[in-house]
């Protein structure tokens, strides 16, 4: 017994040509070419070497194709029929998609008696590029792809042999994809790409670098670090706002850093530091520090304090870091540039894997406002704060108990905001919105950021006990008053 379904569907089944125009370059995460990587088209068995322009391409008049027969459960496709085998009554349901995802034609029997049933896909057709078919019987599923090509041929390939795709967006990016990309060079990551076409399509593909350096030891945050400390001042790009508050004018950016960065052995994690409201890093021109009437360029203790642990620390010197365009984000994607840039006094001597933010005041607001940035791995707020979107890291909430300008309640109110993240709340009781500074190493504000860092960037367990657990050595600190949310309680 049998029983014929239509649907609109086009052409035969079978093996066919397919032109193959593919082409692309291949670099590292700087934009410089890589030559000699090995890429592979996977499924057409194609490979090719890149020249010294980093360029790849396959090229071919007649690709062969094979013919795919999807199977599963008493479900078959032969020449060009879909075919039930029905033991006991049971629903039967063929649906036609675009690769969009949109329902092009749907066919239910709810209760098919046992017996051959067929669904003739080649009847009553209309013409598509590709479309995906899902068939199913009682339990049991087949989806495949089909493509349209050249000549009124056509081909099938299977996207997935049961039912364990869940849902139809799933089945429809399973669907687009034709064949990988697959690509090797020497001191890079292998990096695979699925696409969905093999006509005229150019794929530029980045390769991130294979760097090792050696462990960090454990160091006492609450001194300073094992490393003689350097600066590279006003390097980098412009950036920031062009109408700065102190400058008139984009800035560029101080790095303070290890002297002995090149021959470390270490792979050093980034910090991105961001000024309060018409600061900067240090005293530079028009920026001056007397204490008493101005107090810009305040900020050298803390810099270099992180440096001398194995940070290299990016300062913008925009007195504006809270304003769009933020110089922070111009600062971060700068120096990962130079991280594989040959000629550069970084050059894979970073963790770019390991990159941190935190700012005062102004800069603690901006540290905020930019926390959504899937770089970055960990973040403190040192007296400002503002509401967090798209917060993915753990993040130190610092606050001085005398500061009449950024008051500890408005920033426990965002800390107490984050419930899905690692969040510490640390009250210096004795400071104001500035005197958190001059502490020294083993002041709360020095010693806290180096924890915290340490911790999170450099995997030092000893630092992650400052803040973690309930006998946390910040819980017992008479200096400060402090909260965890639950994820630090642990």
């Amino acid at each position: 017994m049998s029983k014929m379904f239509t649907a609109i569907l086009c052409a035969g089944l079978a093996v066919s040509a397919q032109t193959i125009n593919l082409r692309g370059t291949i670099s590292n995460s700087a934009g410089k070419a890589i030559p000699n990587a090995i890429v592979s088209l996977v499924h057409q068995k194609m490979k090719d070497t890149t020249g010294t322009d980093g360029t790849y391409s396959f090229t071919s008049q007649v690709a062969t194709l094979p013919a795919i027969v999807p199977r599963v459960n008493r479900i078959s496709l032969n020449n060009d029929v879909l075919q039930f085998a029905v033991g006991t009554p049971s629903p039967i349901k063929v649906e036609i998609f675009n690769l969009k995802g949109e329902l092009l034609r749907q066919e239910i029997n709810v209760d098919v008696p046992a017996g051959i049933y067929r669904f003739d896909i080649t009847k009553n057709c209309q013409v598509a590029k590709a479309l995906l078919i899902r068939a199913a019987m009682g339990k049991s599923e087949v989806s495949f792809r089909y493509m349209s090509l050249n000549g009124g041929r056509s081909v099938v390939s299977p996207v997935n042999a049961t039912s364990t795709v869940p849902n139809r967006s799933g089945l429809m990016a399973a669907a687009a994809v034709v064949d990988t990309i697959k690509v090797s060079a020497t001191g890079f990551k292998e990096k695979s790409v699925a696409i969905t076409s093999l006509d005229n399509q150019k794929q530029d593909i980045t390769l991130d670098s294979i760097i090792v350096g050696k462990q960090f030891p454990t160091a006492n945050p609450a001194a300073a670090g094992p490393f003689e400390v350097a600066a590279d001042k006003d390097v980098g790009p412009l950036a920031g706002t062009a109408d700065d508050p102190v400058y008139g004018k984009q800035m560029r950016f101080n790095v303070y850093r290890p002297k002995n960065l090149k021959t470390s052995g270490y792979l050093h994690p980034i910090l991105i530091w961001a000024n309060g409201y018409r600061d900067n890093p240090e005293p530079n021109g028009k920026c001056v520090l007397d204490r008493n009437q101005n107090w810009c360029g305040q900020y050298l203790p803390i810099l270099q304090h992180l440096a001398s642990h194995g940070f290299v620390v990016v300062a913008s010197l925009s007195t504006a870091t809270g304003t769009k365009p933020y110089p922070t984000l111009t600062g971060m994607d700068w120096i990962i540039e130079q991280n594989e840039d040959p000629s550069s006094p970084y050059y894979h001597c970073l963790d770019i894997s390991k990159i941190g933010q935190y700012g005062h005041s102004y800069g603690g607001m901006s540290t905020c406002n930019t926390a959504a940035d899937p770089r970055y791995k960990a973040l403190m707020t040192i007296c400002g704060t503002a509401e967090l979107k798209g917060l993915h890291t753990p993040i130190l909430f610092h606050c001085g108990g005398k500061d009449e300008t950024v008051k500890c309640s408005g920033v426990k109110d965002i800390f107490l905001s984050v419930k899905d993240q690692p969040a510490f709340f640390l009250n210096e009781l004795a400071s104001d919105h500035g005197y958190w500074v001059y502490q020294g190493a083993n002041g709360v504000s020095l010693s806290a950021a180096a924890a915290w860092f340490r911790g999170h960037l450099m995997n030092d367990t000893a630092s992650r006990k400052y803040f973690y657990g309930s006998n946390c050595t910040f819980c017992s600190d008479s200096r400060v008053k402090v909260e965890q949310n639950s994820l630090m309680k642990q």
